[in-house]
């Protein structure tokens, strides 16, 4: 199977909501994400169903931009009257028609972009989009081996060795498996959601990340004419600890510009 832009978000929008419906944004997020956004419409790139965009936007209008055709539409049958704009678009090309406050890729969804000349796109085309005084939030895993991923109640695993398959989650009919190969030397994780589910055809659900450890991310943003502000371990703001901590949510701004 060729890995594209859209294949995760093809592949697992119908089961998207079910797999993940009780992880809920912490209501920290969204008040953090709402004050940044500021008078500007909030760009988050990597919306999907709209997880994080629904609640955002009770506070402000969201852009909402996916590579996927299939979760931008699972997310415009749920709109409403919210001010909230779904747009099908490959982050390594979009760029909003406006300077705006917040530019967003939250729950790992930079690393989902998989491929190094997309990330770096779309570092480049954030830096263009914020005002002078505007922020790039990054949240992503702390890459780990061996240890689970911090992604809600039923986290996968980032292997200790070349790959693992772990019970991601189980319910009265169905069984999620989770089987992952990390290729370290290229900083690749591949992995595959498994659904067992009573009655119904197997789904095999994959997903792909390019991922990096946080200081290589400040490198490649630094490349792209941003400097990392603040950096958390969570949306309550706990200090990231450098040894410890499984998470990071990271703030960049434009270069040059006061803190």
């Amino acid at each position: 199977m060729t890995y594209d832009s859209d294949t995760y978000g093809d592949r697992t929008a119908d089961e998207y909501d079910e797999l993940y419906s009780d992880f809920v944004p912490p209501a920290a997020q969204i008040r953090l994400l709402a004050e940044l956004a500021g008078n500007t419409p909030a760009v988050e790139i990597g919306s999907g169903t709209g997880r994080v965009t629904l609640p955002l936007a009770e506070h402000v209008p969201v852009l909402a931009v996916d590579a996927s055709e299939e979760m931008t539409r699972q997310l415009a049958k749920k709109t409403g009257t919210l001010p909230i704009t779904p747009i099908t678009a490959d982050a390594a090309h979009y760029v909003a028609g406006r300077r705006v406050d917040l530019v967003c890729a939250l729950f790992n969804t930079f690393f989902l972009l998989a491929a190094e000349t997309t990330q770096r796109a779309f570092l480049r085309n954030a830096a263009r989009m914020l005002t002078d005084t505007g922020t790039l939030v990054i949240e992503t895993f702390v890459p780990r081996p061996g240890q689970r991923l911090p992604d809600g109640p039923h986290p996968g695993v980032f292997p200790e060795g070349r790959s693992v398959i772990a019970l991601k989650r189980r319910t009265v009919d169905t069984l999620v498996l989770f089987a992952a190969e990390n290729h370290d030397t290229e900083q690749e994780f591949h992995y595959s959601e498994i659904v067992l589910r009573d009655g119904a055809p197997v789904r095999v659900l994959p997903g792909q990340m390019r991922y990096w450890r946080p200081e290589q991310i400040d490198v490649l943003a630094g490349e792209a004419g941003l400097l990392l502000r603040e950096r958390w371990e969570d949306w309550e703001r706990t200090p990231y600890d450098a040894d410890t901590s499984g998470r990071h949510i990271s703030l960049y701004r434009l270069a040059g510009q006061d803190q």
